[in-house]
């Protein structure tokens, strides 16, 4: 049986549009394919990880509007527990239109709606038994109590750091035992500096081992106990079809090689392979690959 993961965060429902390319200036463009999706990193990083054979409880909040039930029931329907989601009355849903090119490269369009704003408190109790637990910046009451809450009961905490303000960025970073960043969020985290200087900021403030994906350029890392030696994965050779998504699989599967006991280097290695396999597939997390798959696509690497 796989690891019990907990999941904090962002829940949004994402319209995508699939186009041939982005035009140079505004103009109306065809997309030759819509569907409509979940989407919001802890969401995503949740299905992703049940797919993957975790044991997933998402804490978070949507709005009691049709989003909010969509997103309520896709969840269920991809082996999520639902238990932690609230369903706010009056509140609004995080809603996001999705437009993806040719080359699987994308811009995203969000609007956050009030659900996490007017949540209730995190209960922690639904935390017990936790192997890992996996925080993004987008509800900051709740990232917050839960990297207390694994602290405080020596489990093993990951932040997915995405673009956000520097102030959320830094207590949180400070709180969490990995600091993953994608390219945008560590620039937010720590603007102006080099990707070493960055890192090792990220390193003074708290967190044991920072990390930085830049898509396909690779995976740069650091660990505190590595005297500033940032290290170094390549990414997996592929031809992308869909990058959205892929950031919140390489978390997801990142935090599972964790939790089974991986080594830095292995553990981001099997999170780079399962962000590879999605962006080989259109259609969200939910495509993204199973555990066998996984496995295999590992076995055959160099």
């Amino acid at each position: 049986m796989g690891p019990r993961m907990c999941t904090v965060g962002h829940a949004a429902v994402d319209h995508c549009f699939d186009i041939a390319e982005f035009p140079a200036q505004p103009t109306k463009t065809p997309a030759h394919r819509y569907r409509m999706i979940s989407g919001g990193m802890a969401s995503n990083a949740s299905i992703a990880a049940a797919r993957l054979g975790a044991r997933v409880r998402l804490h978070g909040a949507v709005g009691d509007d049709e989003a909010g039930a969509f997103l309520h029931g896709r969840l269920c329907n991809n082996g999520v527990d639902c238990t932690g989601l609230q369903r706010v009355p009056g509140a609004s849903s995080s809603i996001s239109a999705v437009v993806i090119d040719a080359h699987g490269e994308r811009q995203i369009f969000n609007s956050r709606g009030d659900a996490l704003a007017r949540a209730g408190a995190l209960d922690t109790r639904g935390f017990e038994g936790a192997d890992v637990v996996m925080v993004d910046p987008r509800w900051m009451r709740g990232a917050t109590q839960a990297l207390h809450w694994a602290r405080a009961n020596g489990v093993l905490s990951v932040l997915d750091g995405d673009i956000s303000p520097q102030a959320d960025l830094q207590v949180l970073s400070a709180l969490a035992d990995w600091s993953v960043f994608s390219e945008s969020g560590l620039a937010a985290f720590a603007p102006g500096l080099a990707l070493p200087a960055a890192l090792q900021l990220a390193i003074a403030a708290g967190t044991q081992v920072a990390v930085v994906t830049l898509g396909q350029r690779g995976v740069y890392w650091l660990r505190a106990s590595q005297a500033g030696e940032v290290q170094f994965l390549p990414s997996f050779p592929i031809k992308a079809v869909d990058t959205n998504g892929a950031g919140d699989v390489f978390h997801a599967a990142l935090a599972i090689a964790l939790a089974d006991g991986l080594g830095d280097r292995a553990a981001i290695r099997f999170g780079a392979a399962a962000a590879a396999i999605k962006c080989q597939r259109a259609g969200g997390v939910v495509n993204g690959p199973d555990r066998a798959e996984l496995d295999a696509f590992l076995a055959a690497a160099p």
